[in-house]
């Protein structure tokens, strides 16, 4: 009688959550926001060891630069090495290549290393995102694609299924994370076929809670990245789900917890 693998400890798979949205909004649904006093004490309660984070006004408000200052302004303040900056950006209004690099070398210059791209307000289009992609490929700098809304619930449509995988061959070495993908009526069938066709697209477990196992199975483990969508989410949830996941050995499930966002980080030049 075969006896079934343990499962591995939360603390030994080195957590590394992919999205986690610091700063004070107005949205309901969110019964604790997560500021400089308690994100430590969050990442602890879960065992996260290490958090991609990025600020709420950022993603829903402009001036996009304010909020992406105030992050690091933030992150600073608290100093911890485990926490690590993501702004939130877009195409700069000024087409051609060096509003691009201006945007890019600022970010890279402050120490950020990835990048969330608004999809929801800037569809994937290649025309409008291709300047800046261009400059976020020449450096590997791993780009979460948000579909989300104003909270972390979204979807895609087949137009943004079709704008990603143009997006995405256009620039090979770019890597993108679809991000906040599962709407109300599941998930887009093509988002599977896209990742198995396209190498450089991965996805987060946000949203329906076997989505990102399927995709582990079909794509391979090093194709799906941990992320917890606090504070619209509870991380417990998706630590849980990922921990006691029952077909992924303990090699592929340190790949989603972390180590796939630490190889893509490390990347960037």
């Amino acid at each position: 009688m075969r006896t079934a693998e343990p499962m591995p400890g939360i603390r030994e798979l080195r957590l590394f959550d992919s999205c986690l949205t610091l700063g004070r909004g107005v949205l309901k649904g969110c019964p604790e926001w997560v500021t400089a006093d308690n994100v430590l004490a969050l990442m602890d309660r879960y065992d996260v060891a290490e958090a991609l984070v990025h600020d709420v006004h950022a993603r829903v408000t402009y001036p996009r630069e304010d909020g992406n200052r105030r992050l690091l302004d933030v992150l600073t303040e608290i100093g911890s090495d485990r926490l690590h900056p993501c702004w939130v950006i877009e195409p700069p209004k000024h087409p051609g290549r060096a509003a691009a690099e201006a945007l890019v070398t600022e970010m890279l210059d402050a120490g950020v290393r990835a990048a969330r791209l608004p999809m929801k307000i800037i569809p994937p289009l290649p025309w409008l995102w291709d300047d800046l992609c261009a400059v976020l490929e020449a450096h590997r700098v791993p780009c979460f694609l948000d579909f989300g809304k104003e909270t972390t619930w979204g979807d895609m449509t087949t137009a943004d299924v079709d704008g990603v995988r143009d997006v995405a061959l256009a620039h090979p070495d770019l890597p993108l994370v679809l991000s906040f993908v599962f709407g109300g009526l599941g998930v887009h069938p093509a988002v599977v076929p896209l990742i198995k066709r396209v190498p450089n697209v991965h996805i987060d477990v946000q949203g329906i809670l076997e989505f990102w196992r399927e995709v582990a199975r079909d794509a391979g483990p090093e194709r799906v990245l941990f992320s917890t969508g606090a504070p619209f989410s509870d991380p417990g949830l998706y630590v849980s789900n990922v921990q006691y996941a029952r077909h992924l050995d303990e090699d592929a499930k340190r790949l989603i917890c972390g180590d796939n966002l630490r190889r893509l980080m490390e990347g960037v030049r």
